[in-house]
């Protein structure tokens, strides 16, 4: 079971295909991929999204320690396939206190990641210079830089399997998370995956 069709840029309600337009569409942002939240049944979500998702499945395996997945999502119609997915992860952030990760990838121009980190527009405006962090993505060290954000988070955005690479976080303290080394996998090559990972409260932000 999973959530009505929404605008991944604003939530907004979609006006579906017609005989006129094959097309998802927002009021405020015009052609998009429906954005939909799995409501139940998120294991079984990721495994639908492991065979049909255009975009890697992003999970971080091993989780960090105390925490458990808290949310899939995806973006995409019956026609093009998932473009966007997400994965979000809940547990105690480092520095004390309850913390919640969002992965996201995307294909340019969806605007899925761009609405989690708190940004107008679709992609990230620029990157460039040093990057700040570093993960592992499929087996291969991947660049994060950082991106300006409202302050009750924290933003990191690279490049992964020709796919931006989004990594949210709240709160803003929470990313020293990501000095604990974390190794991402898409379930598109490692399903098994799927069936390890457990579930708990779910996420306040997808």
């Amino acid at each position: 079971m999973t959530t009505s069709p929404a605008c991944p840029r604003c939530l907004r309600t979609l006006r579906p295909p017609d005989l006129w337009n094959n097309q998802w569409r927002c009021e405020e942002h015009g052609e998009v991929a429906p954005y939909r939240v799995a409501a139940s049944s998120r294991e079984q979500a990721l495994l639908f999204l492991a065979h049909a998702a255009t975009a890697p499945v992003w999970v971080p395996w091993p989780m960090p320690v105390h925490w458990f997945g808290s949310g899939v999502a995806w973006a995409g119609d019956e026609r093009t396939g998932p473009r966007a997915t997400a994965f979000a992860a809940g547990g105690p952030s480092p520095l004390g206190g309850p913390a919640e990760l969002v992965i996201i990838a995307e294909e340019p121009g969806t605007g899925l990641g761009a609405r989690l980190a708190g940004l107008p527009g679709t992609d990230p405006e620029r990157i460039g210079g040093k990057p700040e962090e570093k993960i592992e993505a499929a087996g291969h060290p991947t660049a994060l830089w950082p991106v300006l954000c409202p302050p009750d988070r924290a933003v990191f955005v690279g490049e992964a399997c020709g796919v931006w690479l989004w990594v949210v976080l709240w709160p803003a303290d929470a990313a020293t998370l990501l000095l604990e080394h974390l190794v991402l996998w898409d379930l598109r090559t490692t399903e098994t995956l799927a069936t390890c990972l457990l579930f708990g409260t779910e996420s306040t932000h997808l």
